[in-house]
């Protein structure tokens, strides 16, 4: 009786509490998008991380390492899948358009992916030269399916970002995360606790993820009407897409990557802790990064000239603002949190994880304005910066007399700066954008 009475007591303040909601969502649509996708980011990130209390402690660093490898591989190949033209599916003003730069860019997922799976099984020498892993050589071919899955999943997400469906995209990222840590879960309590046992699991959450969203995309699979353009059409039309945005974005990949990549040749084991290091932290900021980005490209797509520059400054205040307290929590924290957490065994993770923070605060400030150049026709200016932003952390890797933590700290200080310049620029491109509607009025 008394817990029904808290129950009727409470009704009114839950009632009040969605009546605020949504007026919040009226008032401020982009912010109530954004919360939408970071709940769905953040409670599977939440399971991912209290299930990694356990996985760390079945597998070993060796393993992820190994592992940390096959997804560096599997992330090149995913950039190139789709040529980028599913960045492109929200900008059509016609939804004809839109489902055409879909199918074309899942005919070039298809090819890709064969491609990523043929390679794989010609560079099984080279792969156990380099990284000295036979495991790895031996099941790098399912790069081929990994990449599929990813980058399939990426069309429909974009598709549904442009029917502003946000609650199905957040649903499919919980799903992801949590399929994918969960199955690494249960391969691990199965005994399987080596590299394999992590791929299997990663690949579990991936299809689930895969066949759940596919089920709902029948709008999109629709045919197109008699008016539509080609996909030849689309194609030429969006050609910067794979002519300027892909170069760009496989600029990053490369350098994403191919630190961890570098990494491994010193030693499987310090690419294990470091990307213990690097999943802890920068994947929950990804994926809110991914949140923020999405909703933003949908908005920036959108907003006059003229406005432009306003929205920018506004998005690199609130990123600032956001981010300002928890990463000083986290320098302070994780040299002791991480062992304490994790194990013993990840003392060196804790120690990265501090050097990291630098590089990962300002990223969390540039990775929603990088649509900014889509949206202005100014990739070359990115392209340009990413080409530096490539070399510079790659040749510091390749050539640092330093041990593996004063190295990783240096880096995380070049990149934090190289990222404040594409900050600026990213302003100097909205400001220019602008500055063309007010010479097309005069």
């Amino acid at each position: 009786m008394e817990s029904l009475w808290i129950s009727i007591k409470t009704m009114p303040k839950m009632h009040r509490f969605q009546e605020w909601w949504k007026r919040l969502a009226r008032a401020h649509p982009v912010l109530s998008n954004i919360g939408i996708l970071a709940t769905g980011t953040a409670a599977g990130q939440a399971v991912a991380i209290i299930i990694s209390v356990f996985t760390a402690r079945l597998f070993s660093a060796q393993a992820f390492g190994e592992f940390a490898l096959f997804t560096s591989i599997t992330g090149i190949f995913a950039v190139i899948a789709t040529l980028r033209y599913d960045v492109a599916i929200v900008l059509p003003d016609d939804d004809d358009d839109a489902r055409q730069l879909a199918r074309l860019a899942t005919r070039s997922n298809i090819a890709v992916s064969l491609v990523a799976c043929v390679l794989a099984f010609a560079c099984k020498p080279l792969v156990i030269d380099m990284w000295g892993s036979r495991a790895l050589a031996t099941w790098l071919p399912l790069v081929g399916l990994t990449v599929f899955c990813t980058a399939q999943v990426a069309i429909w997400q974009y598709w549904y970002n442009r029917k502003r469906e946000y609650g199905i995209i957040a649903l499919n990222r919980f799903e992801t995360v949590t399929g994918s840590t969960g199955g690494q879960l249960l391969f691990g309590l199965a005994k399987m606790q080596s590299f394999l046992g992590l791929v299997l699991g990663n690949l579990v959450g991936l299809v689930w993820a895969f066949f759940n969203l596919g089920r709902h995309t029948s709008q999109l699979r629709e045919a197109p009407s008699s008016q539509a353009h080609t996909i030849t059409d689309v194609a030429r039309r969006y050609k910067n897409m794979p002519l300027l945005n892909l170069p760009n974005a496989l600029v990053d990949a490369v350098r994403t990557n191919g630190i961890q990549m570098l990494i491994g040749t010193i030693a499987l084991d310090s690419l294990g802790q470091f990307n213990l290091a690097w999943r802890v932290v920068q994947a929950p900021i990804a994926l809110l990064n991914g949140a923020i980005a999405q909703v933003f490209l949908e908005r920036l797509a959108r907003t006059p000239r003229g406005h432009l520059q306003h929205l920018v400054r506004m998005v690199i205040k609130r990123a600032f603002l956001i981010g300002l307290a928890p990463f000083f929590v986290l320098w302070l924290l994780a040299p002791w949190l991480l062992p304490f957490v994790f194990g013993h065994q990840w003392v060196e993770a804790g120690q990265i994880t501090r050097a990291l923070v630098p590089w990962l605060a300002v990223n969390l400030i540039t990775s929603p304005i990088a649509s900014v150049f889509v949206v202005t026709f100014k990739q070359h200016w990115i392209l340009i910066h990413a080409i530096i932003f490539t070399v510079i952390p790659l040749a510091w890797l390749a050539l640092s007399p330093l041990s593996l933590l004063p190295t990783i700290q240096v880096l995380s200080f070049l990149m934090a700066g190289m990222l404040l310049v594409l900050v600026v620029l990213a302003d100097f491109a909205a400001k220019s954008y602008d500055r063309g509607a007010a010479e097309a009025e005069a």
